[in-house]
């Protein structure tokens, strides 16, 4: 991403704020298409004649429509089928007016700060397992950026073993890089010997603390000596700092396949994506955290959602290529650079 784009975004997503995927703009793994008065962006990737763009655009409202509308022409310019993959129920209007198809492919769960307690008897298990942890000298903080050499060095080891036992992703889900990692807060569970065991990084955390402002929980790590229940343990004490801080909500990301209807949708996520994702584990750990549950769906012309689906399982599971990092911005064809 060069200088002026990255600028650009994040000029952007400070004034309208951060939603659960603008983080994922910095991986350097998607292309940039603005509307006629750059006042909206979409990000994506291109694959084959596909152009799938993550979530939603970003940006000013009274823009939506239009750098949908501007995205979808230069596609069909460009003989390309466009689809926007986890896509909130709000817009669906724009995008069926435009023609396209909208189906359900899973729910993003998001915890309300404002009533999150563990009081009560629903909560025993995990009032029992943060005081576990403090007595165990597990400690928890928040660190904000810029990090130093020797807290990233500690950070990458931690991934580096974790990612022995698994692959790297990317597109709709964080990938380390000390670059990354460097733009976001992250929230670390040290060990009884003060090491660094563990951790989240935060998205959205050096926003403005108010009731409308999210967190969303990115990249999870830990090593291989820690207790199980870490992530518990991590994730409960960053909803309880981030309450104190004034935020409003906490993102856990989306679960595939969580309440889906759509049997062909169903189907054909499954075939694709389950050797790849644990859906109903995924689903039942991000629940006990007691979230709100909100749909979310892959957009795509008509007839086109069998090879869409596919497309997107696979550059989920690409991890990122260093050749794809700086991307071309895009503009309409009536737009001058």
């Amino acid at each position: 991403m060069d200088r002026m784009t990255e600028t650009r975004l994040h000029r952007l997503i400070e004034r309208c704020g951060h939603r659960s995927h603008t983080h994922l703009y910095y991986l350097g793994d998607k292309e940039w298409f603005w509307d006629s008065k750059r006042e909206a962006v979409i990000a994506y990737r291109s694959i084959g004649n596909r152009r799938i763009a993550l979530g939603d655009p970003s940006g000013h409202p009274r823009a939506m429509k239009r750098v949908v509308q501007q995205f979808v022409e230069s596609c069909k310019r460009e003989r390309c089928i466009p689809a926007f993959y986890q896509t909130k129920s709000d817009m669906l209007p724009v995008y069926r007016e435009l023609g396209m198809r909208a189906a359900k492919i899973g729910e993003e769960a998001i915890i309300d700060l404002a009533g999150f307690h563990l009081n009560g008897k629903a909560w025993l298990k995990q009032r029992n397992r943060l005081s576990k942890f403090r007595k165990s000298g597990y400690e928890f903080r928040v660190v904000m950026p810029p990090y130093t050499g020797q807290l990233l060095d500690r950070l990458e080891a931690v991934s580096s073993q974790w990612l022995q036992k698994r692959k790297e992703k990317s597109f709709s889900v964080g990938a380390f890089s000390r670059e990354y990692v460097s733009r976001f807060p992250v929230a670390l569970m040290t060990g009884p010997d003060g090491g660094i065991e563990a951790f989240l990084t935060v998205a959205g955390a050096c926003q403005v603390a108010s009731g409308d402002a999210q967190l969303t929980v990115d990249l999870m790590r830990y090593s291989d000596d820690c207790p199980q229940g870490t992530m518990d343990y991590l994730i409960l004490s960053l909803c309880l700092w981030a309450k104190e801080q004034g935020f409003g909500h906490c993102s856990l990301g989306m679960a595939p396949l969580a309440n889906i209807n759509d049997m062909l949708a169903a189907r054909l996520l499954y075939k694709y994506g389950n050797r790849l994702y644990n859906f109903k584990g995924l689903y039942e750990f991000k629940n006990k955290f007691e979230p709100n549950w909100e749909d979310t769906y892959l957009v795509f012309p008509p007839a086109a959602f069998s090879v869409t689906a596919a497309l997107v399982t696979l550059m989920v599971h690409t991890p990122v290529s260093p050749a794809r990092r700086t991307m071309p911005d895009r503009y309409p064809e009536s737009s001058s650079i």
